[in-house]
């Protein structure tokens, strides 16, 4: 690799990690909220958005489309929500992993706790794990 490429790498990581605090922070801006405890009710939850936040945080702005399905979903009057289902296509085609890239801060999260100087586990002795989801998949199949 070289050094040209690097310090690209290196600042869109930098560039990435910016906008990830972004987006967290613009979908949960309600912070006052979560010292009162109580949910925003305003008219943006209505909206959803992708990324870090859920219907149900006293600091969410949005409603987060994963939730909100999962919401209709498990009502007892279960009518298909086709406002969300199609959001969430047409974020996936659009933007494809973009979200999951940059605004979604999960990923930034991971990698500020990797930065905490510490002992890392290696995964080297788990490897006969990995079968373990397909007996878990069949399970839940049958």
């Amino acid at each position: 690799m070289g050094k040209g490429n690097f310090h690209a790498s290196w600042l869109l990581s930098r560039f990435r990690g910016f906008v990830q605090a972004g987006a967290a922070l613009l979908s949960n801006i309600h912070l006052p909220n979560l010292i009162k405890g109580g949910i925003h009710q305003g008219g943006s939850k209505a909206v959803c958005v992708p990324g870090l936040n859920c219907y149900s945080c006293p600091a969410a702005a949005d409603a987060c489309p994963i939730g909100a399905f999962q919401a209709v979903v498990g009502s007892s009057k279960f009518s298909f929500s086709y406002y969300v289902t199609g959001f969430l296509i047409l974020t996936g085609v659009l933007l494809g992993r973009f979200v999951c890239g940059f605004l979604c801060p999960f990923g930034w999260l991971q990698e500020l706790l990797h930065k905490i100087p510490g002992k890392k586990l290696s995964t080297g002795k788990l490897k006969p794990l990995r079968y373990v989801k397909y007996g878990v998949l069949a399970l839940t199949v049958v």
